[in-house]
This record gives C-alpha cells, sequence and structure tokens, in this order.
C-alpha cells in the first residue's frame, strides 16, 4: 500500500506550517518510497523553479541538469541520513536507516523557496538585501528541521542533535589545527 496524494501534500503542508505538530505525531507510517517521492519533488520543485527563472528551461543541458540535480540530491540526502545514523552510535542508539530516510526527507522541503527569493533578489539592492536575509532565515529553519529529526528518530534531547549536525565542523576545525600545529612543529624541527 502506498500513500494517496492528499497525505503526500498533507505532511509537506504539515512541514512548512506546523512542524512541532509533525514530529510530536503519535503514529507514523515509514515508508521509504514516500522519502524517496519527498526528495524527488523538492529536487523536481527547485531545479525547474529555477531553470525557469533563469530562462535555461528551454536549453538542451537543462533537461541534463535536472536529470543530475535529482540523481545528486538523493545521494546526498542517503549519505547524509547513513552519516546521521553512524554519528548516532555515539549516543548509543540505533533506529535504523529507513527511520532517519524517511525524517530527513522532509527537512529540505523549504529549499522549494529558494527559487522565487532569487527572482526577488534581482530586483535592486533592497530586494537583495531582503532576498538574502530571507534565505538566510530558510537555511537556519533547515537546520532546525535536521536536529528536529534526529530528536525524534534517535529520543535525544534537541542539543545533542545539534551536536550530531554540527560535529563534523568541530571535528575539521580540530583536524585542521592539528595538521598546522604538526607541520609548523616539523618545519621548525628542520629549520633547525
Amino acid at each position: 500500500m502506498g500513500i494517496t496524494t492528499d497525505e503526500f501534500f498533507e505532511n509537506i503542508y504539515s512541514i512548512i506550517f506546523s512542524p512541532k505538530e509533525f514530529f510530536e505525531r503519535k503514529t507514523v507510517k515509514i515508508s521509504i518510497r514516500v522519502a524517496i517521492a519527498n526528495v524527488l519533488f523538492v529536487a523536481l520543485i527547485s531545479k525547474l523553479a529555477m531553470s525557469i527563472f533563469d530562462g535555461s528551461i528551454l536549453k538542451l543541458h537543462s533537461a541534463f541538469s535536472i536529470a543530475w540535480a535529482v540523481f545528486s540530491i538523493l545521494v546526498v540526502w542517503f549519505l547524509t541520513a547513513l552519516f546521521f545514523e553512524y554519528v548516532a552510535k555515539i549516543y548509543s542508539k540505533d533506529a535504523g536507516l529507513d527511520k532517519i530516510l524517511y525524517y530527513t526527507s522532509f527537512a529540505p522541503i523549504p529549499y522549494i523557496f529558494f527559487a522565487p527569493l532569487n527572482l526577488i533578489k534581482q530586483a535592486g539592492t533592497f530586494g537583495y538585501v531582503v532576498g538574502t536575509l530571507v534565505e538566510l532565515s530558510l537555511y537556519l529553519w533547515i537546520i532546525i528541521l535536521y536536529a528536529n529529526c534526529i530528536k525524534v528518530v534517535y529520543d535525544i534531547s534537541l542539543s545533542r542533535a545539534f551536536m550530531v549536525i554540527f560535529l563534523p565542523f568541530v571535528s575539521a576545525f580540530f583536524l585542521l589545527y592539528w595538521m598546522v600545529c604538526f607541520f609548523s612543529r616539523l618545519a621548525y624541527i628542520f629549520s633547525i
């Protein structure tokens, strides 16, 4: 049994207008088909809207661009969910890949608003400032949605969910710092 069109658009409506209710639902039918449909919907709507607004929709390379966007979004979505599943093991949590795939398929839905915002950004300085501020708030919204996904799936606090998201950035900072220190010490040793 699949999901109906009403349920599909109801989920999208819920994540946009009442995400708290969406994440606090007691009964959830986990469906990888629905998750894939969500990701494909976001990828197609975003890419098609961008192609329409920039005028490249009628060019041949646009079809390849749309196909590549869909493929790359699916791969990035899967790798992101896999990463969250792996990092959640730090907290000794294991919910199953299908559950994190399902929930994280809803987090990028606000991306559908980026194409119209690019149109607004082309309307002079004021439009650029307003469009940029709204895009920044959308990015923040998406990060919060991802944190809520992790919170619900792994039953951890919101602060720990944010740690799961930002752990790679902190790790990359320390890795870069240690590499700089290592090579500077090595250069110091060989310089004397």
